[in-house]
């Protein structure tokens, strides 16, 4: 109990992450080489470990320690998208994309992946939209550190908090419904296009840097929107700053053919229905959370 007596909402959320999926893992990952199973099962125990000793240490001001305290769960969240690579073999023979592709045309009457590209051919359109869809690995950070140089501290711990909670939600669906993605099922965009500085530093990016089966929904897109989310509650300037940058990477993310069509629109339904349920969960995970300070989901005036 008292390792847990700081534990905030966002701990308590990586903690269950790291539980279910180590779980999954240590339950089904025979599935999977011996030392992958094997070095899997230690990566989450060791993750635990961190997340309880981190768990332990109180929230701080505004200083290095603090700022570390808050933020330590999205320094090992690459890790737990990589791994997905290999959690989604774990339930799946294969992926569902024929599904999809399916509803993509239902909905749309194409598959935007392909067409939109074709639509528009242009190097310098080309050039942003994979500018914009690159932003992803910088769009999180960039928000979180806006909002804690501005001193909006409480709208900063709710970012990171909120966001564990896109991430984990994207990552149980991707785990038992994998969804490869444009990505893997259709031929990259060629010709001139192919030759642009920002779309060979994505593609470069991606070709170790990808989980196959991480596609449905765009978790780059739910991400992104609940940003606007949340930033719209706590600071409007820096809301001013994302909702650019948010509006590129969603169009981005079909024009690149990196996500269908239907996983953008899913991505942005999942923000508007997880931003909220997380926050509600926020409030009922204070009942664990032994010190009773430091709220990380409670909103602030604007």
């Amino acid at each position: 109990m008292g390792r847990l007596r700081f534990a905030q909402p966002l701990d308590l959320i990586f903690q269950a992450y790291i539980g279910l999926s180590g779980l999954l893992v240590l339950l089904f990952g025979w599935r999977l080489s011996a030392g992958l199973w094997v070095g899997l099962i230690l990566g989450h125990v060791a993750l635990l470990a961190v997340s309880l000793l981190w768990a332990g240490q109180p929230l701080r001001d505004r200083s290095l320690a603090g700022f570390i305290r808050d933020i330590y769960p999205y320094l090992f969240v690459v890790f737990l998208y990589w791994e997905l690579r290999y959690l989604t073999l774990l339930f799946s023979n294969g992926y569902h994309d024929a599904r999809i592709l399916s509803w993509e045309e239902a909905l749309f009457g194409e598959q935007l992946a392909l067409t939109f590209s074709a639509r528009l051919p242009y190097l310098w359109l080309s050039e942003l939209m994979h500018f914009f869809y690159g932003l992803y690995w910088v769009l999180l950070p960039l928000a979180a550190i806006l909002l804690y140089l501005r001193g909006r501290t409480q709208g900063f711990r709710e970012l990171v908090y909120v966001e564990l909670v896109v991430f984990f939600s994207c990552y149980v669906v991707f785990i038992f419904f994998p969804v490869a993605g444009p990505h893997y099922q259709f031929p990259d965009i060629g010709g001139e296009l192919a030759g642009g500085s920002f779309y060979q530093l994505v593609h470069w990016v991606l070709e170790d840097g990808g989980s196959k089966g991480a596609a449905f929904p765009s978790s780059h897109v739910a991400v992104a929107v609940a940003i606007l989310l949340v930033t719209w509650r706590h600071d409007r300037v820096v809301w001013l700053v994302m909702a650019p940058l948010v509006v590129g990477l969603t169009i981005g993310t079909v024009y690149g053919r990196f996500h269908y069509g239907i996983d953008a629109l899913s991505g942005v339904f999942v923000a508007f229905l997880l931003v909220p349920a997380a926050r509600g969960l926020g409030s009922w995970l204070e009942g664990f959370s032994f010190s009773g300070a430091g709220n990380s989901v409670k909103a602030s005036p604007v």
